[in-house]
């Protein structure tokens, strides 16, 4: 909410908990070249079908781990391991996956915007990251990014024992923020499974980051919807 004199003129809400990937970073884009980058060091010449192919992969196997099916140990050890497979190349599932997490640990790309909202709403709220993920690489980005700076913490999945949108993942966070009220709190995520049904689940207002602007929230009851991060300002 914009105050008369241009500052922010505080809401209900004092706490915002950030997703990461596609929210404050391109993780599209990290992990675009991520994946070339593992393609060429095995001689496969990289092209968007090949990309779009892993991605697929990486999802669904996300999806699953989101729904409580496997763990996020499974991702890791098969998403290389199925895409090889289904390309038909030869080649170490296991290695593949270190020298990707190597190239994700380096790739920190701003989302249009992403550090003038946080400069804005810092000193105003308190801020935190809630991702899923490996704790190693999104402390990696966050700090890299330029991002950590306004968070006064990041809980991280692996950390947590647990996938947003689980209520374990969410009790984990309540609990390392000192069980504040939950009106307080605001989830502000690109996910319509992962974030903004936690955010549901735990009993938390959410904000939808429609990057794409279809619209659709699949039926679920979404507190406000964003297409740029500067629209935000417009809610609190």
């Amino acid at each position: 909410m914009i105050s008369n004199n241009g500052g922010l003129k505080m809401g209900k809400y004092t706490k915002l908990l950030w997703d990461v990937d596609e929210t404050l970073l391109d993780f599209t884009a990290a992990e675009n070249n991520g994946v070339q980058a593992v393609l060429r060091a095995y001689g496969v010449e990289p092209d968007a079908e090949k990309i779009a192919c892993y991605s697929r992969i990486n999802d669904s196997l996300w999806k699953a781990c989101e729904r409580g099916e496997i763990t996020r140990d499974h991702i890791l050890e098969s998403r290389f391991p199925l895409f090889f497979k289904e390309l038909g190349v030869e080649g170490d599932g296991l290695a593949a996956e270190r020298l990707y997490r190597k190239q994700l640990d380096e790739s920190a790309v701003l989302i249009d915007g992403a550090l003038e909202i946080l400069e804005r709403l810092s000193g105003h709220y308190e801020m935190y990251v809630i991702t899923n993920g490996v704790s190693k690489t999104q402390y990696s980005r966050r700090k890299k990014s330029g991002i950590d700076r306004y968070m006064k913490d990041i809980f991280v999945s692996e950390d947590a024992g647990a996938q947003k949108p689980q209520n374990a993942f969410f009790d984990y966070c309540l609990e390392r923020m000192g069980h504040p009220a939950l009106e307080q709190l605001l989830v502000i995520g690109d996910s319509l499974t992962s974030d903004i049904q936690g955010g549901i689940n735990a009993g938390i207002d959410t904000c939808w980051f429609d990057r794409k602007g279809t619209g659709d929230t699949q039926g679920r009851e979404v507190t406000y919807i964003i297409r740029a991060l500067k629209e935000l300002e417009e809610i609190l």
